[in-house]
């Protein structure tokens, strides 16, 4: 009897194992799926996530790069005091504005006549402007703008500056001529550039620069600014 009990005891202790073995089994194996299903859902988003905030600011910034390395544009400022179909108009016009301001008539491509009363660099252009209105005189900015990435619009935007700043000083009430020798040597010393959309116009340009008097004074201004306008209107961006 003792033996059958023991016996009794032993096998079911036994089943229960077996019970035991078979649940935590059970239990691995649907804690494993689990965790795998897990991973499987949550992994792959989170690579998509990165993807997607990872991917447009790349293409932005070398957007703005590109932007940056291909256009940089001067503006120079063409004060016009009036935009008129007849020439006879314009001229009325151009009465009115005093003789300080070396004014004149430029015909367009479409065939219009605009009376300007002076050309500027941007940030000399208020001034020009403000003077203007002072003596009743109405007027709106043009910009003429270049570009200071392209070889050959550089040079024709450094070469502006610098006569401007020739025919400015030649206009001053005090001053009586202005020396050109030392402006044409500069443009001289300019680099060669042997192509370029532009390329004809630069050209002539600084032959025109090289075959200026040897001084300037007021009587050369208005021309002198009708040629400028030429060669920024051919250009202008």
């Amino acid at each position: 009897m003792k033996y059958t009990k023991y016996q009794y005891k032993k096998k079911n202790n036994g089943i229960k194992l077996l019970t035991s073995l078979v649940m935590t089994t059970l239990a691995a194996v649907i804690i494993g799926l689990l965790a795998a299903w897990i991973l499987l859902k949550v992994i792959p988003n989170i690579d998509t996530s990165r993807q997607t905030n990872t991917i447009p600011q790349v293409e932005n910034d070398n957007n703005s790069s590109n932007t940056s390395e291909t256009e940089d544009i001067e503006n120079f400022a063409l004060i016009q005091c009036g935009y008129f179909t007849k020439e006879e108009n314009a001229k009325q016009v151009l009465n009115t504005i005093d003789s300080s301001f070396n004014s004149f008539i430029v015909q367009d491509a479409e065939g219009k006549y605009r009376v300007i009363a002076g050309i500027a660099k941007e940030a000399d252009s208020a001034a020009l402007m403000e003077n203007l209105k002072e003596k009743g005189i109405e007027n709106i900015k043009v910009n003429l703008g270049l570009n200071k990435n392209d070889e050959v619009e550089n040079q024709v935007i450094v070469i502006t500056e610098g006569y401007l700043e020739i025919l400015n000083t030649a206009g001053e009430e005090e001053v009586k001529e202005v020396n050109t020798s030392d402006f044409k040597s500069w443009a001289k010393e300019l680099g060669d550039i042997t192509e370029g959309d532009s390329i004809d116009i630069l050209s002539e340009y600084k032959e025109h620069i090289n075959a200026l008097p040897e001084t300037i004074n007021k009587s050369n201004i208005v021309s002198e600014l009708e040629y400028i306008y030429s060669v920024l209107s051919r250009i202008e961006k």
